[in-house]
């Protein structure tokens, strides 16, 4: 898995996801570098400043980006058959849930 967005939330959501027994935390994303490598140093793996190269790289994702950024990222890997937990709200618009719920 990799978390996507880990500022205030997403810390908390890399942090559980890392002491899971059967989890593999393959990768953080943040927009800012130095958030992504403190918070990947901290659990022992990878930081990203873009979720792209982990599309293929990951069984399952959680978003926790801005709500505005949440329909794109989601989106992106929803694409790609990943399944994703994304937190609330989870989207902008009523449209933008409702394409997720379609690609989903």
């Amino acid at each position: 898995m990799a978390v996507i967005g880990v500022g205030h939330l997403g810390q908390h959501h890399a942090r559980i996801l890392a002491g899971l027994p059967d989890v593999d935390l393959v990768g953080v994303v943040d927009a800012s570098p130095s958030q992504a490598t403190m918070v990947a140093a901290k659990h022992q793996t990878k930081p990203y400043d873009r979720h792209e190269p982990l599309l293929d790289e990951v069984d399952a994702v959680s978003i926790v980006t801005p709500t505005s950024y949440h329909h794109r990222v989601a989106a992106d890997f929803l694409r790609r058959g990943v399944p994703v937990l994304v937190e609330k709200p989870v989207c902008k618009t009523v449209a933008e849930a409702d394409d997720l719920i379609a690609l989903a």
